[in-house]
């Protein structure tokens, strides 16, 4: 009986491990995500920069993207709608450099360096615009 409750506590710390909480910055938008101009911008942006890898094939997405593990989200999907903007805000600013994304596999660059924080908000805004209004 002590081995059951052992092997219990094992899988139950393991898989609290497993379901990490991120933490990231938590801070306001300086721009409106509703803005038709901000996600225009975030859209112009979104081609030059993020397109080859989340985009779709008739946006110039890449086909080595289709083998990136873990594999570039499609941002059209309606869970990016809901997701915190800060969130997407330090993933774009930190892409790969950040944990679990690192030890992942992920590919995805640091906006930050070469973005001002205007930009990176009007990425965000056009991302949520992307999921579906």
């Amino acid at each position: 009986m002590a081995r059951c409750g052992l092997l219990l506590l094992a899988v139950l710390t393991l898989s609290a491990c497993g379901d990490r909480v991120l933490d990231y910055p938590h801070r306001q938008p300086s721009l409106t995500l509703t803005d038709a101009n901000a996600q225009a911008a975030g859209a112009q942006l979104f081609a030059q920069l993020c397109a080859s890898c989340h985009g779709g094939m008739a946006e110039g997405r890449s086909p080595r993207a289709d083998f990136f593990q873990p594999p570039a989200p499609d941002f059209r999907q309606p869970r990016y709608r809901s997701l915190d903007p800060a969130y997407l805000y330090w993933r774009i600013e930190t892409g790969k450099n950040a944990e679990p994304f690192r030890s992942r596999g992920s590919v995805m660059p640091a906006w930050g360096p070469n973005l001002t924080e205007e930009q990176l908000w009007q990425l965000v805004a056009y991302l949520r615009s992307r999921a579906g209004g």
